[in-house]
């Protein structure tokens, strides 16, 4: 049985980006290939589930990652990427393939509660208030998700399985696992530096972090 699998969701169309995101380049690779590098380390296989005009260019590349074509939704992804592991796995992570800049304490930190609790997501604080879309009241105690959400193996297959069966959409993983399952999810502090590249301009910023990244000491 595998220890720990990292599947990385990267078969989105882009809309709000204007163009194919993932494959946009920074330091002569694809932003996919850095969010790849950067959980590499830290599992025993990664499955990259992408778009099916986007993996001869991916082969190409020699990444360390198992190339799996997805689905027309976020959901109908992670389903591919979890319909492509070989060996049953103790705990697996989804994480999206736009956030390239997680740190490694934070994957380390997510498998290890995982590991004793069950499920583990990363969460931050919003640094604005939330309004409620319908009586514009603020949303009290609100936190955003971040990925990776790491989730021991036996449940979260078993979760989606019921997903599947009466075509659940959700909207990350730890809503399907919450939903279907009777794991304990637990919030851990995300990192403000795991950034989500969503629109261009978050690409400059990707950019100059991982320039700094590489010129520090290791």
């Amino acid at each position: 049985m595998t220890d720990r699998i990292m599947i990385v969701v990267g078969a989105g169309r882009s809309s709000r980006f204007g163009t194919d995101k993932l494959m946009t380049t920074i330091g002569g690779l694809p932003l996919i290939a850095h969010t790849v590098a950067a959980v590499v380390d830290h599992v025993d296989e990664v499955i990259l589930v992408c778009r099916d005009d986007q993996i001869a260019g991916l082969a190409e590349l020699g990444l360390e990652a198992v190339l799996v074509p997805g689905g027309p939704s976020r959901t109908a992804s992670e389903r591919a990427g979890l319909a492509a592991l070989g060996d049953p796995a103790l705990l697996i992570g989804i994480h999206d393939g736009a956030r390239p800049l997680v740190p490694p304490q934070l994957i380390e930190t997510l498998y290890a509660t995982a590991a004793d609790r069950g499920g583990a997501i990363p969460l931050t604080s919003p640094s604005f208030p939330l309004i409620h879309k319908i009586d514009f009241s603020v949303v009290e105690g609100a936190s955003f998700a971040q990925t990776p959400q790491v989730f021991q193996g036996e449940p979260l297959l078993s979760a989606y399985v019921k997903a599947a069966r009466i075509e659940y959409e959700g909207q990350d993983t730890a809503e399907i696992a919450q939903r279907f399952s009777e794991m304990e999810i637990i919030g851990v502090p995300g990192d403000p530096a795991n950034i989500k590249v969503t629109f261009p301009e978050d690409i400059e910023l990707v950019r100059a972090l991982l320039e700094v990244s590489r010129s520090e000491p290791r």
